[in-house]
């Protein structure tokens, strides 16, 4: 049993386990090689322990990111390997969005296409305006 904050009483969950289940099942279809499982955590009625309960589940990984682009972006993962934690926050830090991702990688974490060809454009105009290298021979 995963203890809650007030070890007197069983935690008051509603939706825990539930989720447990749909993670399980996400891991089930990534290996099979199915799309990634999102479940947004702020659609779903919470009881004041579930949160704490699926944290205390699902465990802390080695991995923990933070994006600052329109707002801070959070990403940790969790002790299971598959299983990423991923909350957005306005520029007040409020918290826009939620969510439990049953991935690879969070999407939030690639790079995106556009991003990639404004990177190729810099780099290339970069190389283009540097001094030509010269050889220890000449």
């Amino acid at each position: 049993m995963i203890a809650s904050a007030n070890t007197d009483r069983q935690p008051l969950l509603f939706n825990a386990k539930p989720i447990l289940n749909e993670i399980r099942h996400g891991l089930d279809r990534l290996l099979s090689g199915d799309d990634a499982t999102v479940i947004d955590l702020q659609r779903i009625p919470f009881a004041v322990d579930d949160e704490r309960y699926l944290r205390d589940a699902l465990g802390d990984g080695e991995v923990n990111a933070t994006i600052n682009a329109l707002g801070k972006s959070t990403v940790q993962e969790t002790g299971v390997a598959g299983v990423w934690w991923v909350t957005h926050y306005d520029a007040a830090g409020s918290v826009l969005g939620k969510f439990i991702e049953v991935t690879i990688i969070p999407e939030v974490l690639k790079s995106q296409h556009q991003d990639i060809v404004r990177g190729l454009g810099k780099l290339s105009a970069r190389l283009a305006s540097d001094p030509p290298m010269t050889t220890a021979e000449e």
